[in-house]
């Protein structure tokens, strides 16, 4: 099959290592032949919303292109940090005890990452107004950080899927970011020791069937698509077991209903077409078709 769009691309604007500018981003889809170009930086909380509206500046500087789009990537953030953030209260939260070792932070760029309260309330640090006012034609949604849980599988995946529930009952999420990546290192002491024998992939074996049919399932009802992210699909980083497991979880979804959208997840990597050809290549493998991959409806009816 043939991937024609890629929703998810990052610009230099974004708050991480992405880098690529608007031309080149567009320039470099043309040339993959793709129909649909989104760009869709991070949004963890409002810290980053200077980020978006440079974007946003830079989008419009470019005047009006035929399908190339102004999307989003936000994440399942907390109440709590969110309201710490809009006071500028988080002064505090820039070195944490991590089991006996100190984990720093220079700024709530990423969202305050560790010292909150366990389970508290979930939270989309956007409004419709900020939606309108920026032109966010779609978002996706994804989860990035555990809620301040235990770094161990069980309350890992539990948090995990809390957090894309909310997300797939949220009106304006339109697309779910790789779904269940991260828990290979969140649930592990990764983290504290930056080594990678002690990634944990074997904890994706791990999550509930009822928890996969339950995101099926909230997908489709809800009408969102679920991504396959290039940069899960077609990296080294997830051994080939791992991605024939999730591929198989993919076709139940199909079967359940559920439409899909395709992300190169573009950061600081060449926009060549490696990472999207060899999604093409196992998404044939598995049956799957164009006709399975949708647009967003607010670009769909555009």
């Amino acid at each position: 099959m043939k991937i024609s769009s890629d929703l998810h691309l990052h610009t230099h604007c974004s708050c991480d290592s992405a880098n690529a500018t608007l031309p080149y981003i567009l320039e470099s889809g043309r040339k993959l032949g793709l129909k649909h170009i989104g760009i869709s930086d991070h949004l963890h909380t409002a810290f980053n919303m200077p980020d978006i509206e440079i974007a946003r500046k830079e989008f419009l500087e470019m005047g009006k292109i035929p399908n190339f789009h102004f999307g989003l990537e936000i994440t399942c953030a907390t109440r709590w940090e969110c309201e710490k953030i809009a006071k500028r209260d988080f002064a505090s939260c820039f070195t944490y005890n991590l089991k006996g070792h100190p984990f720093q932070t220079m700024t709530p760029i990423d969202g305050i990452m560790f010292g909150g309260p366990a389970g508290g309330p979930l939270y989309l640090d956007i409004t419709q107004e900020d939606i309108d006012r920026l032109g966010i034609e779609y978002i996706i949604g994804g989860v990035h950080k555990p809620n301040y849980t235990e770094m161990a599988p069980k309350p890992m995946i539990d948090d995990f899927f809390n957090q894309t529930c909310f997300m797939l009952n949220t009106p304006f999420i339109d697309i779910l970011a790789h779904p269940w990546d991260g828990l290979e290192f969140w649930s592990t002491d990764y983290l504290i020791t930056k080594k990678t024998a002690d990634i944990n992939f074997d904890v994706y074996y791990m999550i509930p069937q009822e928890y996969w049919d339950e995101v099926g399932h909230l997908l489709a009802v809800n009408h969102k698509l679920a991504e396959f992210n290039g940069g899960f699909y077609a990296m080294v980083k997830h051994p080939e077991k791992v991605v024939h497991f999730f591929m198989e979880k993919m076709c139940e979804w199909r079967e359940k209903g559920v439409k899909f959208s395709y992300g190169s997840d573009l950061h600081s990597e060449p926009m060549d077409g490696f990472k999207m050809s060899k999604t093409e290549k196992i998404l044939t493998e598995y049956g799957f078709t164009e006709d399975d991959f949708a647009l967003p409806p607010r670009l769909k009816n555009s």
